[in-house]
């Protein structure tokens, strides 16, 4: 019977809460003459100084009722959660380590709560203007009074506004920028204290010895100690290099640039970086870009996208770039070599009477929604939106500009902004613009790889075809490849040329590997492989033919009118003919394609097909019988 009235005494005071509201009001006002000041103090003043009238949207709430009305019914529920749990009503009675448990979690979240400081908020504002033609300066402001506040909120995301460091090195073909500070010293400081508030001696003891186990691991104190407070991330998008989008989205895109960002104050976390990338498989060497030392991939990622990372640091931030181009652009703009994001017409509009010092940064080009839309566009038409759902315009929807900081002063945070639209659409494009931008960079490469993936697939079933043919052949010529068959004999032995094709795959010393006459020697397998395409890869990016027919000549009239000849231009794959490439030794490497973006696909002589790594290509190379060792670069395809 307690059980339910505590229930009808919560609904009750809820309904009453939503239906009468939490402030005190006059029903019976009706005259429009200022009521003049509050009886109960509160934040007007103070959080409609950072406001703009006479715009769109004007508004101000005053929320210590709301908050201590909150807390109350939170402490009823807490209560009465506790109440049930101990009855067995819930049909669930807790033992006395999962009551212990519940208790323990019960002070934290409470602890974490109180110690937060959402209870001082004050007061919130909004105001949305429209300074400009199209130009909107949107505001939000979350106030405190200084001298009633303590609580962690106030100084975990910065302490006082500061130019915005990672400005100084955005090219000029910046998209899209966030900037972000916190302080995780002091979010490390605090959590013994939400352990200790557990009241259980337990769980601190677990707390202590998980933090002194990272600190003999990775010396984590150190590491938060040199941790500059401040991460970034931007995306850029180079609009004179596309890159094609896959055929079933048609056009193309520009070519995106990523670049990460994060300020330190010494070099522990740059050095304990670099020690993890030395003491990783990871291929990164030393190269100097622009002057500066940077640790760079040499092998780039299989990606639609130049990808090879460049890792380096600049004054007091470790910079990541996703390619040494970017990491250039990056150089020479902080430098002032380069005309960086702040020089451009669409920045400088934007920040037409904008304070630029902040705590926390974004901005977004309309270029974010040029590219993003097809892309979501392809999405959507692959998973529609059910029934009924209306159309949106994705274009509309990302084609928005908007330059914003958030400043920690004093007495709260203001969020402002210079956006094409209002304060609500602005917001929810700084909400969803990120996620939705780094899902279509993932949709991309999806898009892009699943093609990828597919074509690579087919080149091995072709290799798998060419291998069985080879094995075919030689078991009809006395377990001998083409090459190791005289002419007299229908073979290819007199213009072998093993070692002649200088335009493949080089040993060590610089010298060919594979035959320069593999399209002759493909020629002979005419009646195994029947149909000349299957020597072609799709992937082969190459202005070349596509024979339909494995004829050198084509016939004389009518019969010769629709036959695209063989040739060597028809031909993707390498292929050694060397003595040793032969029946009786499975293990040699006999067919392989280039074309897979740095990675390889081998047809071996017993028939079998493996993809692989160049560094795994190379070790096939030494595992033969006559072991060669690979040049690394250059070949061409």
């Amino acid at each position: 019977m307690k059980t339910k009235n505590t229930i009808l005494t919560i609904i009750s005071a809820a309904a009453f809460v939503a239906l009468a509201g939490c402030g005190d009001s006059s029903s019976n006002s009706s005259s429009s003459a200022p009521a003049g000041p509050s009886a109960v103090k509160n934040s007007f003043a103070e959080v409609s100084a950072k406001l703009d009238p006479n715009g769109s949207l004007y508004l101000y709430y005053s929320t210590e009722d709301v908050i201590e009305t909150v807390e109350k019914y939170t402490d009823a529920l807490i209560g009465f959660a506790k109440e049930t749990a101990g009855s067995g009503a819930a049909g669930f009675r807790p033992g006395p380590q999962e009551q212990a448990m519940i208790d323990a979690g019960t002070k934290v979240g409470k602890a974490f709560y109180d110690q937060l400081g959402i209870s001082e908020i004050s007061g919130v504002g909004m105001s949305s203007f429209e300074f400009e033609k199209g130009l909107h300066r949107n505001k939000a402001v979350i106030h405190h009074f200084p001298d009633k506040s303590t609580g962690k909120l106030w100084s975990l995301f910065g302490t006082e506004p500061h130019e915005i460091g990672m400005l100084k090195m955005l090219p000029a073909d910046t998209a899209l920028a966030l900037s972000y500070e916190f302080n995780a010293k002091a979010l490390m400081e605090w959590l013994p204290e939400l352990a200790k508030a557990s009241g259980d001696e337990a769980i601190q003891d677990q707390f202590d010895q998980a933090m002194q186990m990272a600190d003999m691991m990775i010396g984590l104190r150190d590491l938060v100690g040199s941790f500059g407070n401040q991460v970034g991330l931007f995306v850029t998008l180079d609009a004179v290099n596309t890159i094609p989008l896959p055929p079933e989205m048609g056009g193309e895109i520009p070519t995106p640039g990523l670049g990460l960002v994060m300020k330190v104050k010494d070099d522990k976390i740059a050095d304990m970086v670099l020690i993890a990338l030395e003491a990783s498989p990871i291929p990164f060497e030393k190269q100097s870009i622009e002057g500066i030392e940077a640790h760079v991939l040499t092998e780039p990622a299989p990606t639609p996208f130049p990808l090879a990372p460049a890792l380096f640091k600049l004054d007091d931030y470790i910079v990541a770039a996703s390619n040494t181009e970017l990491a250039a652009k990056i150089i020479a703009t902080h430098r002032g070599d380069k005309a960086g994001l702040t020089g451009t017409d669409e920045f400088q509009r934007l920040a037409k009477g904008l304070d630029l010092k902040g705590n926390h940064f974004f901005f977004a080009s309309e270029l974010i929604g040029k590219t993003v839309a097809p892309i979501i566009e392809t999405a959507m038409e692959a998973n529609p939106l059910p029934p009924g759902f209306p159309d949106i315009d994705w274009a509309a929807a990302y084609n928005m500009q908007t330059l914003g900081l958030v400043r920690v002063e004093a007495d709260g945070f203001v969020f402002e902004n210079h956006s094409t639209s209002g304060l609500v659409n602005s917001v929810a494009m700084q909400a969803g613009v990120v996620p939705v931008a780094v899902g279509a960079g993932m949709l991309l490469p999806a898009l892009a790889q699943a093609k990828t993936r597919a074509q690579r697939i087919a080149c091995v079933n072709n290799l798998k075809q060419i291998g069985l043919a080879f094995r075919i052949y030689a078991t009809d010529n006395q377990d001998r490849f083409p090459w190791q068959v005289p002419q007299v004999e229908g073979g290819t032995a007199k213009i072998a040329r093993p070692r002649s094709d200088t335009d493949a795959l080089l040993d060590s010393n610089g010298k060919p590997i594979f035959d320069a006459s593999a399209w002759q020697h493909f020629q002979v397998l005419s009646n195994e492989l029947s149909n000349p395409k299957v020597l072609r890869c799709q992937s082969d990016s190459r202005d070349l033919q596509e024979a339909n027919s494995f004829l050198s000549k084509k016939p004389r009239g009518a019969a010769g009118k629709n036959v695209i000849v063989f040739n060597k231009n028809a031909v993707s794959y390498w292929l050694r003919t060397g003595p040793e490439v032969g029946e009786n030794d499975p293990s040699q490497v006999m067919v392989v394609c280039p074309h897979h973006e740095g990675q390889f696909n081998i047809g071996l002589t017993d028939g079998s097909v493996q993809q692989a790594s160049w560094a795994k290509m190379a070790q096939y190379f030494m595992n033969i019988s006559k072991p060669i060792q690979l040049q690394r670069q250059p070949w061409r395809q």
